[in-house]
């Protein structure tokens, strides 16, 4: 159970009725817990006859029959056909027919796909003050600089401690990353003085580690003899440090549970985030882990204004919640896809085997972590990854396993093989995700089992240095996040930004895997580059692999989904890699209609702009 708990107290936190965040809402307060899907059939829009003609400057199909074009037909949300203006005209006969020229002068290319972000999650988290280290946009659209000093943090939050009225309510912040502040964690003895006398709670961007003061500890109803594992003691007394779930969740069993309303605002401005930078399809990789994730999301659907399809991935833990035990267990999604729509649908199932690299809770082989020794935690014993593996495998279900450091990769292939071995499948698309340390031989067992793999190379820029000097060392670092390996071995493989970890950002994906620069500007495994086109290939057509929609999505083809980006310059026509970060996203189109870059119409907190 620890990846719902780690996750779902990661979004209490923040978005509890007594803490401050941005607006004020009247909430309707739900059980905690995980959440219990109860799919219902999706009223199906009525067929149309209208065709809509889109025309561009270039369309980048990823159709090797068609590689570009300059015009695609679009009719009841779907692609149909791709060619000059002149071509696509002869699907015209009685139909009524549009031509849209609103893009001619601009470059479409297939939708982006994010394979792998927490869109819910993130959204909350929003909901409080952040705290990280790198800049950020939010959902409104307001750029929020990052804090180059600890001292900077704490005067961020002395500010927002001061703007609150004293009524007692907790003062919650998210993205303290320590490892850029000289491993300094936040103390009781920084956050008594500027808390203004409110509770306040910290949460580490690995949503590993938490930091709180006294008023907190107070709530919490721990002192100097409270014995519980992970609070961080000097002296005898906590320092305000709080590591892992088992001393996390004594702070949030105190706390309210999320609220519909809040959901819905969440949601909202994940599709924010998302379609700001291109995104048509996004994957949850925690859903199940918040009560009132999957209403939310049927709200969502059903809305003709939200710009994403949303796949989500439930967790492992939810087939083991009683109430779906009863209804069958693993079975129970059979029947939940069933209710699966093309803006709504279940993917695989999600497996947490180690924590992160920059945490120190990855599972790295021998020698472990560079110059320490030490290595990180199992969230799952060999045994039972085994066990559930195999019966994800058994039905025909993709497993999504979460490795990043490649003893963890170890345990998965292990599980997998096994799995392969007592009941052999065709076709499951299995997948390890981050995967960042993946070896060469364990890429070849990879390839021998058909495991695919969805890489987290946003790391080489934002931890790659401190890869290279202090996590794993120089050698290790060079190897990290293969995707050139992946490239040459026909291992299908897309890249995600793992969203809150680092902002989504294909483009910005993109530009990670194919120039591979760290934040000081070195070149992190050269050898390991991808090429730009095929980059885009795996935002694409890449990613609908790993979801198992290529067949619908991920190129520009008649029949898919009429779902582009839209974009001021062809990625395809730059000259170096580092271009791709300067192009700009003029919008999208989903399912035929078309969504410009700007605030979203149907964004309940389009008009509550966060301070």
């Amino acid at each position: 159970m620890q990846m719902i708990h780690r996750v779902f107290l990661a979004a209490a936190l923040i978005a509890a009725p007594n803490f401050a965040f941005a607006g004020n809402h009247e909430l309707a307060r739900e059980p905690h817990g995980i959440d219990t899907p109860v799919p219902e059939a999706a009223a199906a829009p009525a067929p149309s006859k209208k065709i809509t003609i889109y025309t561009a400057k270039t369309i980048v199909t990823q159709d090797p029959g068609t590689p570009t074009a300059q015009a695609v037909a679009v009719m009841d949300g779907k692609i149909l056909g791709v060619g000059t203006l002149d071509e696509v005209k002869g699907w015209v006969t009685d139909e009524d027919v549009k031509i849209d020229r609103q893009f001619q002068d601009a470059v479409i290319v297939p939708g982006f796909i994010e394979a792998h972000m927490h869109p819910q999650i993130t959204g909350v988290l929003w909901l409080g003050v952040y705290v990280g280290r790198f800049d950020r946009t939010s959902p409104e659209g307001t750029l929020v600089k990052g804090l180059e000093t600890k001292e900077a943090v704490l005067e961020r939050l002395k500010e927002a401690a001061a703007k609150m009225p004293a009524d007692g309510k907790w003062l919650v912040a998210w993205g303290y990353q320590p490892e850029f502040y000289a491993d300094s964690p936040l103390t009781r003895d920084d956050l008594d003085p500027i808390s203004n006398g409110h509770p306040m709670l910290i949460e580490n961007l690995s949503m590993h580690i938490y930091y709180a003061n006294s008023k907190a500890f107070e709530i919490a109803g721990i002192g100097d003899s409270t014995e519980i594992v992970g609070i961080v003691k000097k002296d005898g007394k906590p320092t305000g440090e709080i590591e892992e779930i088992t001393a996390a969740l004594a702070f949030a069993e105190k706390l309210p549970p999320l609220d519909a309303k809040t959901m819905l605002k969440a949601t909202w401005g994940a599709a924010e985030l998302a379609h700001r930078v291109g995104v048509t399809t996004f994957a949850d990789l925690s859903f199940g882990t918040i009560p009132g994730g999957y209403k939310a999301y049927q709200t969502v659907a059903a809305d003709p204004n939200f710009p994403v399809r949303t796949v989500m991935n439930p967790v492992i833990q939810v087939f083991q919640k009683p109430e779906i035990v009863a209804k069958g267990g693993l079975d129970a999604l059979t029947e939940w896809h069933k209710f699966d729509t093309d803006r709504l649908s279940f993917g695989g199932v999600k497996f947490v085997v180690d924590g992160s690299i920059q945490g120190y809770t990855g599972l790295i082989q021998w020698p472990h972590y560079y110059k320490t020794f030490a290595n990180g935690v199992a969230n799952i014993s060999q045994e039972d990854l085994n066990k559930w593996v195999l019966e994800v495998h058994k039905r025909g279900f993709q497993a999504v396993i979460h490795t990043n450091g490649n003893e963890a990769t170890e345990m998965a292939l292990t599980a997998l093989s096994e799995a392969e071995r007592q009941d052999p499948q065709l076709a499951t698309r299995h997948r390890l995700e981050h995967n960042q340390f993946v070896s060469q031989s364990q890429l070849l067992k990879m390839k021998e089992l058909g495991v695919a793999t969805n890489l987290f190379t946003n790391h080489i820029y934002y931890w790659g240095d401190l890869h290279y000097s202090t996590f794993v060392g120089p050698d290790r670092a060079e190897d990290m996040d293969p995707a050139g390996s992946a490239e040459r071995l026909g291992i299908p493989y897309s890249m995600h930004s793992d969203a809150s970890v680092t902002p989504v950002d294909p483009l910005f994906c993109m530009w990670t895997a194919s120039a591979r620069k760290t934040m000081s500007g070195r070149v992190l495994g050269e050898a390991e580059r991808i090429t730009v086109p095929q980059a885009l290939h795996a935002v694409t057509l890449g990613a609908a692999y790993l979801l198992g929609q290529d067949d619908k999505k991920g190129s520009i083809v008649a029949g898919k989904l009429a779902d582009f980006t839209v974009l001021d310059r062809n990625p395809l026509d730059v000259t170096s890699p580092d271009e791709l970060k300067d192009i700009k996203v003029l919008g999208t189109v989903m399912g035929g209609k078309a969504f410009p870059a700007g605030p979203l119409s149907g964004d309940p907190g389009s008009a509550d702009k966060a301070p």
